[in-house]
């Protein structure tokens, strides 16, 4: 079995109406939005696949990423849904949790967020 670990964009995980992030404004910058629809198609292919010969999983940081941030190795992993509260995560945490599912593959076939609390 071929295996796929791909970075989301946090545009197109549900906000807390329900919605995708990037559509709405007070949340996410309009003057980008354009960029957001491609990263939302790729999911969508992937899933259309089924249960293709690709094992895929879509990492999708939930909030703010944090160019700065220092590696802590501590992260969360959620649903298709932003989590409540003020959402983070280092670059290097992202990292993190992409060589862990690498390494120790958790999760099938789904996108999920990542994010963490400080």
């Amino acid at each position: 079995m071929n295996r796929l670990v791909a970075v989301g964009l946090s545009a197109n995980l549900l906000g807390a109406d329900g919605r995708p992030v990037m559509d709405d404004p007070a949340v996410f910058p309009v003057e980008i939005r354009p960029f957001a629809p491609a990263h939302t198609a790729g999911p969508a292919r992937l899933r259309e696949r089924g249960e293709g010969v690709v094992d895929w999983v879509m990492l999708t940081p939930a909030g703010f990423l944090d160019h700065g941030g220092e590696r802590t190795g501590r992260y969360r992993v959620g649903g298709e849904r932003v989590p409540g509260g003020e959402p983070r995560l280092s670059y290097a945490d992202l990292a993190v949790a992409v060589v862990d599912e690498i390494e120790r593959p958790v999760r099938h076939r789904e996108r999920v967020s990542v994010f963490s609390f400080r």
